[in-house]
């Protein structure tokens, strides 16, 4: 029973690290060629390989960190720890263009605006 399980999870890191060097990138780069307008693909389908890449980029390391660790396998628990920590690293990173990025908000009244049927609540009014 123990070769069973074994062989499972050599499977298991093995797919995610195959996944996490291979899928990801190839769907980053049909993201990437997807938001190209000369190859004629709509903003919609870029969006969905680079939420997919975004999901997977983040979720096999996730994986692979807790099947390696609760296994006792060093080499493959360093590797998915340091393939999560630079997911995060580009999460961080892409959240904080995201607020640099963001619209102002709306300004306020920048006059008073008395409304009827009561007092105004401007200042000096």
């Amino acid at each position: 029973m123990g070769e069973i399980r074994t062989a499972w999870v050599s499977v298991v890191l093995a797919l995610c690290a195959v996944g996490l060097l291979l899928v990801v990138p190839f769907l980053v780069l049909l993201g990437f060629l997807a938001s190209i307008p000369v190859f004629g693909e709509t903003s919609g389908a870029a969006t969905g390989y680079l939420t997919w890449a975004a999901v997977l980029g983040a979720g096999l390391p996730l994986v692979g960190v807790v099947v390696s660790a609760t296994t006792r396998r060093r080499g493959w628990t360093w590797f998915f720890a340091i393939c999560l920590t630079l997911a995060a690293a580009v999460a961080v990173l892409s959240w904080a263009d995201d607020l640099r990025h963001a619209p102002p908000p709306p300004p306020g009244p920048r006059h008073c605006v008395e409304r009827s049927g009561g007092d105004t609540d401007c200042p000096g009014g």
